[in-house]
């Protein structure tokens, strides 16, 4: 590597390491040389080293684990925008093995965004479902869903352990979701996500607020989803008009 490229040194050094990472040279879980031995390496000083790198560990491609070095990040799941989707279906379109842990299910009063969504009175029943969702049993999402009492009754005492939601909906009570619609912020873990998600409190995560209608544009599920950052990424593909 020289200096003479137009290119600066840190994005040398970053495609460099991309191309391995891309090429299969080196692999989700490997380590990262260390600082001094990629300064050694590509003749730099360790400020260039490390802007290189930060751009990688932002982009994806790497992860610090605190006190051991940095290492290859797992792939992340790509999840386009365009239409309706089922994170078990799509995790297994992935070929992986998609997972659901209950952490929670009830009924309890809507609160005011709860109600505002679902176009209820505040106060009215919802049924309140926790789910911790997995991808080859690595822990990707923390989702909660909120549905109406007045037309799912008894779905509180279903098994959803085992169960999709939309399914279940479809199958017991003749209600399919066919729209729905999405927002996205970046979000900070809480201590209670991070554990939950095998993170560190304040790692960065993308919030998903998602309201999905039937066909008669009645609202069916309001869901509030917290997905690692580091492993869920999402796209819209743009179209000229």
């Amino acid at each position: 590597m020289t200096a003479s490229t137009a290119m600066p040194l840190y994005h040398q050094i970053k495609e460099d390491l991309l191309e391995s990472i891309k090429g299969g040279g080196l692999t989700p879980g490997d380590r990262i040389e260390s600082e001094p031995e990629l300064m050694d390496r590509y003749h730099v000083s360790r400020a260039t080293v490390r802007q290189a790198l930060g751009q990688l560990v932002a982009e994806g491609y790497l992860v610090i684990r605190r006190g051991l070095g940095t290492y290859v990040a797992e792939p992340k799941i790509r999840q386009g925008l365009l239409g309706m989707y089922s994170f078990s279906r799509e995790i297994e379109r992935l070929g992986m093995k998609p997972g659901t842990h209950v952490q929670a299910i009830g009924q309890e009063p809507a609160g005011p965004s709860v109600a505002a969504a679902l176009e209820i009175r505040v106060g009215d029943p919802v049924v309140a479902l926790r789910r911790l969702r997995s991808a080859d049993d690595d822990p990707m999402m923390l989702e909660t869903s909120w549905l109406p009492v007045s037309r799912f009754p008894g779905l509180a005492d279903r098994d959803m352990e085992h169960a999709r939601l939309y399914d279940v909906l479809a199958d017991d009570y003749g209600v399919r979701p066919t729209r729905a619609r999405e927002e996205f912020e970046p979000v900070l873990l809480s201590s209670d996500e991070a554990r939950l998600l095998g993170k560190h409190a304040g790692d960065p995560a993308l919030l998903l607020e998602r309201v999905a209608f039937d066909a008669d544009g009645r609202p069916v599920e309001f869901c509030r989803s917290v997905v690692r950052g580091d492993r869920c990424r999402y796209f819209v593909e743009l179209r000229s008009l």
